[in-house]
């Protein structure tokens, strides 16, 4: 869903771990990739629905708080073996930096289906 163009925070707030915004009341979490480059994703791990901005970001990856799901830059899911899961994602949407805050122009699609553990 297109919105307005909508700033989220600024990217001294997801230097030290992901970030829970709200908007339109849809949570959103805002972290940082390994390339230095802000990623949103819906706040929402399709495992068990936790939130993924109580997680934290490790080698470049997000990871759930309840059961360490990782997810990658584009949102899909990684196993154990490192090798990511094209039908396990977490919905996204692309991010702008402007004068130093993270900016979005739509919101994630709301995706309910769930993944099953591996």
């Amino acid at each position: 869903m297109n919105i307005e163009p909508t700033r989220l925070c600024v990217m001294d707030d997801i230097r030290d771990g992901p970030r829970r915004v709200v908007v339109e009341g849809e949570g959103l979490v805002v972290w940082m990739a390994a390339d230095g480059q802000p990623r949103v994703f819906a706040d929402r791990c399709p495992h068990r629905d936790a939130r993924l901005s109580a997680g934290h970001v490790e080698n470049g990856r997000l990871l759930c708080p309840f059961h360490l799901w990782a997810f990658d830059e584009s949102g899909l899911y990684v196993g154990p073996d490192g090798v990511a899961d094209p039908t396990c994602a977490v919905p996204g949407v692309p991010a702008d930096v402007r004068d130093g805050a993270v900016w979005i122009s739509r919101l994630p699609v709301r995706d309910p289906a769930r993944c099953e553990s591996p």
